[in-house]
This record gives C-alpha cells, structure tokens and sequence, in this order.
C-alpha cells in the first residue's frame, strides 16, 4: 500500500513543523467543536493534540489522578515541550477537565495565546447570534497575533478545502462499509487521525491517491461490529490497538461513531450563494452535536440504529477511557436503550485495570454471544433482531 496513514500518524509533529519552518503558525486544538476553517481562514495551521502514550510525571504534579488519560498525556507533552512548537491553544468547552488545562496553560505561559470556545448547545436563533459572534471575536484575536483578517473568500476557501477533505474520508468509509475488510481498520481511524494533524490540502492528496490503490477483496464470513467512543492513537501507532484484537477474533468493523472517526464533524459544510459562508458554518457547527451530553442520547441510539441497519451489523463495542466524565455520564442510558431496541452492546475501559487478556477474553465472549442470537433469528426467518424505531 503506498500510502500509510499511520506512517503519517507517527510522523504527526513533522508536518507542523514544516508548516512553521515555511513561516506560518500553528494553532494547537482540542475537540472537533473547535471551528478549524477559521483558523485556517486566517492563515493559521489547526492540529489536534494527540496522545503520546508517555508516562505522566510531570503532568502528576498539576492533575488529580482522577481525570481521563488524554488530558494527562497532553498536558505532560505540553510541560516537557513535545508542543512547544505552538503558537497558541485553542480548545472547545467539553468538559471542565479541558478548561482546567487551559487555566494551567494561561498560568504557565501567559505570553502565548490560550481561548476557550464554548459553542451552544441548542440551535436557535439566539445560539446563532452568540456562536457568530464567538468566532468573530475568535477570528479577531487571530489577527491580532499576525493571522490574516477573516474574509468570505479566504473563510469560503478554507470551508472548501474541509469540505473536500470530508468527502474524500466518507468515501473510505463507505468503501469499508461495502466491502468489509478490505481496508485494515487502523488505516481507517489514521486517515482521519492525520488529517487532524497536518495541512488538509495535502492530506487531501493523500487520500485521493490511497483510493486509487484499494483493491477489494472477497469478504470473508466475520462478524460485523460498529464502534463508538475514543481509541487512543498511541495504540493505532504502536499496533497494539483494539483492531487487532477484533480481527483475530473473527469480527469486522463496517462503521464506527469514534471521537477521531464520524465524530470529527464529517458532514460537509453546506455552501449555496444566497447565505454568507459564515452563516453556513455557524449552521455546520450547530448540527448534530459530535461531543457527548450535546444532545439527547435518544438522538444518538437512532443514529447507531440506522447505521447497524444499513450496515448490517450485529453489535456495537463502546470503547470508553477511565474517569471520562462525558462519556461516562451517558453510556449506562445509551447502553439500555440499545438493549431495549435489540442492538446487543459490549462497553470497554480502554485505560485502566483490564489487561489486553482481559479484553480478549470479553470481546471473544460477546462476538459468540451475538453470532448465536443472530444465527438463531437466522433460523426463524429473521432478518435482524433491532426493532425499528
């Protein structure tokens, strides 16, 4: 395969500093609720903080042992200058833990630029007014520290070059879905995982030219799984992720609903000639929600409905980090109503006490599980167990 987007993963500090050495800046980001056009709009390049799967000793000394990994990792990263290449920090409000890190941030380094957006969690007229203004005020403070003024052609560009980006990764996935393993998952996750962290122009050829080499295999009978939740990227890189454990067990996923996969605001932003491209971007970020507690959760379990219908699959494995509040807080709701509509769940701690043994053992028991109770429905003539809803 000639193009290897977790070659590109593990190279993820290279392409921002190329992009400084070239003479732009680079804007550190956390959460897909941050608007990344924007700051590209302005001349900036947006990356997201990744994991690096070090030990936390300095990070220790300014977080309680209770918060989740991704915030320990990065703040270790930010404390021993793996990220002292950045210009700045721009995160989204999505739990209190990111806000304390960028009090920690502010304290430490008061001469660099540190911003919270707090997107609206409603979509009406008056969370428009707000959210605009946000990212105007947001695009402002870019100026001000060199970036370009913010226009509706450099922000209509920028829209476009996401735009492009989105499409190009949703034809992956529905390649994976058509064809079930015939792209290996880590490559699925990467793809979006780089595009987090280097130029979207040329992450676009990247993928453009990874299309161009699939070759579809015949699909081997497994059993087809969708994941949802956070898969650390450290894992992907290091090859000791969930994936391997799925394949060896005889399953395959056909979609997933992952913070760096369909969460990462894979719906194109609409653009028509009548509304401003600010406006169309406002109405993007204020759609379905991709963090947590955003919205509903019923609005969630229809969507993993829909998607395990189209599919065709037969269960779903939430992959959940320890002391990850918002994620935490829905998945006993979210769990029920799945078993209420007959869609068979499997929840994981991905950091934590259990052992790779023990994830083995628990994923092997829950794809027999399912393989049974769809073998028996099967039998009956049934062609899925999910209720509609």
């Amino acid at each position: 395969m000639s193009v290897d987007f977790t070659e590109a993963l593990r190279e993820r500090h290279k392409w921002a500093l190329e992009y400084k050495k070239s003479g732009g800046q680079v804007m550190g980001c956390y959460s897909a609720l941050v608007p990344e056009e924007v700051v590209w709009a302005c001349g900036f390049l947006p990356i997201q903080l990744t994991m690096s799967g070090s030990k936390y000793i300095k990070a220790s000394v300014y977080l309680p042992p209770y918060v989740c990994d991704c915030s320990k990792d990065i703040l270790e990263q930010v404390l021993d200058e793996t990220y002292g290449y950045l210009d700045g920090f721009l995160v989204a409000h999505v739990c209190e833990t990111i806000r304390g890190l960028a009090g920690i941030w502010r304290l430490h380094w008061p001469e660099r630029f540190v911003h919270v957006f707090t997107p609206p969690v409603n979509n009406d007229a008056g969370a428009r007014r707000y959210l605009k203004a946000e990212i105007l005020s947001l695009a402002e403070r870019l100026s001000h520290m060199g970036g370009a003024k913010l226009t509706e052609d450099n922000l209509k560009e920028a829209i476009s070059v996401y735009n492009t980006n989105r499409q190009l990764v949703k034809e992956i996935y529905e390649q994976r879905a058509t064809h079930p393993g015939s792209i290996p998952p880590e490559q699925i996750v990467s793809a979006v995982l780089s595009s987090m962290v280097m130029p979207k122009p040329l992450h676009n050829d990247m993928l453009k030219e990874f299309l161009k080499t699939l070759e579809f295999e015949t699909p081997k009978t497994r059993t087809r799984i969708i994941l949802s939740g956070l898969m650390f990227e450290n894992d992907l890189i290091n090859q000791t992720s969930l994936p391997h454990i799925l394949e060896d067990a005889g399953a395959v996923v056909v979609w997933d609903d992952l913070a760096s996969g369909m969460r990462y605001r894979l719906l194109e932003t609409k653009i028509n000639k009548t509304d401003s491209p600010l406006d169309m971007l406002v109405e993007s970020l204020l759609g379905p929600q991709t963090a947590p507690t955003r919205r509903p959760v019923e609005h969630k379990v229809r969507e993993i409905l829909e998607m395990s219908r189209r599919h065709q699959a037969q269960g779903v494995i939430f992959l959940i980090p320890k002391y990850c509040d918002p994620l935490t807080l829905e998945i006993s709701e979210l769990t029920n109503m799945l078993k209420q509509n007959d869609c068979p769940s499997l929840v994981l701690e991905i950091s934590g006490s259990l052992s790779e043994g023990q994830i083995r053992t628990r994923v092997d028991a829950f794809l027999e599980m399912i393989s049974d109770a769809f073998d028996a429905g099967a039998d009956k003539g049934v062609q899925g167990l999910r209720k509609n809803s």
